[in-house]
């Protein structure tokens, strides 16, 4: 084969799987070689057997698993090694915050001078109060693997290319590939046309920042401020979960708020709601908002990092100030009133999921951004 028509091969790695967006990327970026022919992925997982995460979209797009017994098991590095040898790749991808220490680690012990490519999904931020004397470690040498040893890093919103920027990431490292997921067609159930009932849904990890504390304050405030009854759905888990049951118990709101735990069949969920609301803190691009625009439901969401990169104030979505419950009543309020608007800012984010956020367009925006300067 001629050297101009070889493929390029991409070692696809992540350490740990989960429940979050990372791990929903990794997944996507597994398929690439779908997209574009001229790319070969391997992708690989570092699984700690402790973990009890579900391993089943691992399998399915063929990931080949490193297992080792524990976060303190460190003959994944051998391991890695070796597939790097046999794989011969030229390039490796990696995510998270482990994933450039894991890739540099090797790269430093065995002198290999294989290029390394970051995915940036947001700095890390302690879900319990234990762990928060990791932040500023974590955080401090994540930056500097992004700043002196990779070779580009993968923002997935100008907000996240804005930030990196501000704390001295070189602009030239930096390519932004918005986040996109599989096209599913909506559900047919209309829940927005009964009258005298209205469910919203919130997809997320249960961690502080997510801001579901505030959403279920502000849906007690709604509750006296409307004769429709307005429900609440928590899809997901996570650390805040027992903590939130306790919130919905103080407030009154146990048969009004439904934890159903995690989810894997997203569009059946957004098919029984009216309306999606995330009441993040902080975002840097939300699969959950581009779940809920690829459902074509209205959103109610925060005036956070890319937030405003996938929805816009009045046309996809409403949105508010985060950690204010005021204003996020208000929101919701409006909508349950006013069933066109609802319906209106659902269509409306149907249409711009289909024009900006599918897997399609973010897998040929991923294939450029990764060959970038290759040619």
């Amino acid at each position: 084969m001629d050297s101009k028509e070889r493929k390029m091969r991409v070692i696809n790695i992540i350490w740990k799987f989960g429940t979050g967006g990372i791990a929903k990327c990794f997944l996507t970026y597994a398929t690439l070689g779908s997209a574009d022919r001229d790319i070969d992925v391997v992708s690989v997982c570092i699984d700690p057997q402790g973990c009890t995460y579900d391993r089943k979209p691992l399998f399915a797009v063929g990931a080949e698993i490193i297992s080792i017994k524990s976060g303190l098991d460190l003959s994944w590095i051998g391991k890695l090694h070796k597939l790097i040898k046999r794989v011969s790749p030229d390039v490796i991808f990696c995510h998270g915050f482990n994933g450039p220490v894991v890739v540099t680690l090797v790269k430093a012990i065995y002198g290999l001078k294989l290029p390394m490519i970051c995915s940036y999904h947001g700095l890390y931020y302690a879900p319990t109060p234990k762990k928060k004397c990791l932040e500023g470690v974590l955080n401090g040498l994540m930056l500097m693997l992004y700043k002196y040893v990779a070779k580009r890093v993968i923002v997935v919103s100008d907000y996240s290319k804005r930030e990196l920027e501000h704390r001295h990431i070189p602009t030239q490292k930096l390519v932004t590939v918005h986040n996109g997921i599989t096209d599913v067609a909506p559900r047919t159930c209309s829940p927005a046309d009964s009258a005298d009932r209205f469910r919203i849904g919130v997809v997320s990890r249960l961690d502080p920042f997510k801001g579901v504390d505030i959403l279920i304050e502000a849906l007690q405030k709604v509750q006296g401020k409307t004769d429709v009854s307005v429900t609440l759905d928590v899809v997901g888990d996570g650390p805040m979960e027992q903590q939130l049951r306790q919130k919905v118990s103080e407030l009154g709101l146990d048969q009004v708020v439904s934890f159903t735990g995690y989810q894997t069949n997203i569009p059946e969920w957004m098919g029984k709601w009216d309306m999606f609301c995330l009441p993040s803190f902080f975002e840097n691009h939300s699969i959950s908002i581009l779940e809920a625009m690829r459902g074509g439901k209205a959103i109610v969401t925060t005036r956070v990092g890319g937030n405003e990169e996938s929805v816009t104030d009045g046309k996809e979505a409403l949105i508010v100030p985060a950690r204010d419950s005021d204003a996020l009543s208000d929101a919701i309020l409006r909508l349950v009133e006013d069933k066109e608007l609802c319906r209106n800012l659902g269509k409306n984010a149907r249409r711009r999921f289909l024009g900006e956020f599918t897997e399609e367009i973010m897998k040929k925006n991923l294939s450029c951004a990764l060959k970038l300067n290759e040619e």
